[in-house]
């Protein structure tokens, strides 16, 4: 077995390449597959949709661009959040049986009932070593408390916002086609550690100044959340030859 321990990244400058530490020598690929969740493809890009002045939830029907306001601009590059280290990611996987109560038997049937939709936490560490990487963690939280949140109040027409909508559904993309490949997720729940045995870095946000904890474990819980018309494009063929998988099937 080949031991890989955390993959070396800058979610502010990656390249082409993506490293990870193997057996204390950093080793490349070629391909960025980190773990990331992010917003919808978009018919545009979000930093330009921001910079127009239009401070929106929708842009043209085109952006959701709420989480990158304010303190979560420094996650416009990367369209969401990349976890900066590889997580723990589990994955639980239910089928659902109701058997028949016949009498004078040992053993009952089984008749199947449905498959579940699976249950995903990814449960990653955020350090805060340095000005930019602090402003990212910044990010990440005002991120996942926006994605979970429905609009609600009076909002003027101009921005988009509509009461009663609710939470996005997102992407979830890790490790290449077979592992999990734009699957769509809803954020069921995340949870913040603040470490009381870490040092806290200060840093100016968006004009207010906070103090982080250097190093931050965050677990997010998904619900994959596939709607009717994208039910409509499984079968069991497509599947059973790894089809299904770029579709963000899992």
């Amino acid at each position: 077995m080949i031991n890989i321990s955390r993959r070396c990244m800058d979610v502010l400058g990656y390249g082409a390449y993506s490293h990870w530490y193997l057996s204390g020598t950093i080793m490349a690929t070629k391909s960025d597959l980190r773990a990331r969740l992010s917003v919808k493809n978009t018919k545009g890009n979000i930093g330009a949709l921001l910079g127009s002045g239009l401070n929106s939830n929708i842009i043209n029907n085109t952006a959701y661009t709420a989480p990158f306001n304010g303190p979560g601009k420094p996650l416009i590059r990367t369209n969401g959040i990349i976890f900066p280290y590889t997580p723990n990611i589990s994955v639980a996987h239910a089928v659902e049986y109701s058997s028949y109560e016949l009498v004078h038997t040992n053993y009952q049937q089984n008749a199947y009932g449905k498959t579940r939709n699976p249950q995903i936490q990814v449960t990653g560490v955020f350090t805060s070593q340095t000005p930019a990487e602090a402003a990212y963690t910044v990010g990440m939280m005002h991120f996942l408390r926006v994605v979970t949140k429905m609009d609600w109040g009076e909002s003027p027409a101009a921005t988009g916002f509509v009461p009663g909508t609710p939470p996005p559904v997102l992407v979830f993309s890790a490790y290449g086609t077979y592992n999990f490949q734009n699957v769509p997720v809803l954020v069921q729940g995340f949870n913040f550690v603040y470490e009381d045995g870490v040092d806290y870095v200060e840093v100016t946000v968006n004009d207010q100044t906070v103090q982080i904890p250097s190093l931050m474990t965050v677990a997010i819980d998904l619900l994959p959340q596939y709607s009717p018309a994208k039910q409509q494009e499984f079968n069991m063929d497509s599947f059973s030859r790894g089809d299904g998988y770029r579709r963000g099937f899992i």
